[in-house]
């Protein structure tokens, strides 16, 4: 007999009228659902609040529940640690749904970057290339001087990005499909596992992206092929599909569908 499972995971980013940015993640699957938000200042990316509600959850208790504990953090990269280290494990749909929020809030720089304290938006590049060159092909190959996307003026929505997951089983195998897509980069994974979560076969479609450059990145899905997809930790996939020859967005979609798996099984 088939099953099927469903995954949709939205950021959306808006600057609200005081000035302040508001980050919200929505999680709609078929086994939970839930929303967080982070708002914070637009120059400094400082916390001004935080909040989770869950609906429905296997594992968690539906309510609401507020983080004033992270008010006065800087929302930016590497303060995942500091988050983990305030929100307990048994958290874990407030851990990730926060961090994504603050991915979002990354995102927006682009957006921001005068605001920020960056003459223009190509110095907001090369700020953000050299912290970020070991992080992905296309920052690990970046010319110095090159510009790798260029934006639009927004004024309230600011970025937007959505993951799609669908796990179809059968009694011979499980296929998943995976979308990303965002304001930037538009991608579509597929894995083949078999019955034992044997990974059988893995692509990669990149329909829109910030640099032909990252489409190089997608010969590293083939270290998951002969994986036990069941087993793995979110370190093993980073260092088979990431790092500085692979694709940060990649790791996300294949990590996203991991966790689907885990849920459905």
């Amino acid at each position: 007999m088939a099953e099927n499972y469903n995954l949709v995971q939205s950021i959306s980013v808006n600057k609200l009228p005081n000035g302040n940015l508001q980050s919200q993640c929505s999680h709609l699957s078929t086994c939970e659902e839930a929303s967080a938000w982070i708002s914070t200042d637009t120059q400094n990316l400082r916390i001004t609040g935080a909040g989770l509600e869950v609906y429905r959850s296997l594992h968690e208790k539906a309510g609401y529940s507020d983080f004033p504990e992270l008010v006065g953090m800087e929302a930016y990269l590497h303060c995942s640690a500091e988050i983990k280290t305030i929100i307990s494990p048994d958290q874990q749909i407030a851990r990730n749904l926060l961090l994504e929020c603050i991915k979002g809030i990354i995102q927006v720089e682009s957006f921001i970057c005068t605001e920020r304290g960056y003459s223009n938006l190509s110095a907001y590049v090369d700020y953000f290339g050299a912290l970020n060159d070991k992080s992905c092909y296309t920052f690990t190959h970046r010319k110095a001087g090159q510009s790798l996307w260029s934006v639009d003026p927004r004024h309230h929505n600011l970025f937007n990005r959505t993951h799609v997951i669908h796990v179809h089983k059968d009694n011979n195998q499980k296929n998943f499909y995976g979308t990303f897509i965002d304001t930037f980069h538009e991608i579509n994974i597929r894995l083949i596992l078999d019955n034992n979560n044997v990974v059988l076969e893995v692509n990669a479609d990149f329909i829109r992206i910030p640099s032909e450059n990252c489409k190089n990145s997608a010969i590293r899905l083939q270290n998951l092929v002969g994986q036990n997809f069941h087993q793995m930790s979110k370190k093993q996939i980073k260092l088979l599909i990431g790092g500085p020859e692979g694709c940060i967005h990649l790791t996300e979609i294949v990590y996203e569908a991991f966790l689907t798996m885990n849920s459905s099984m």
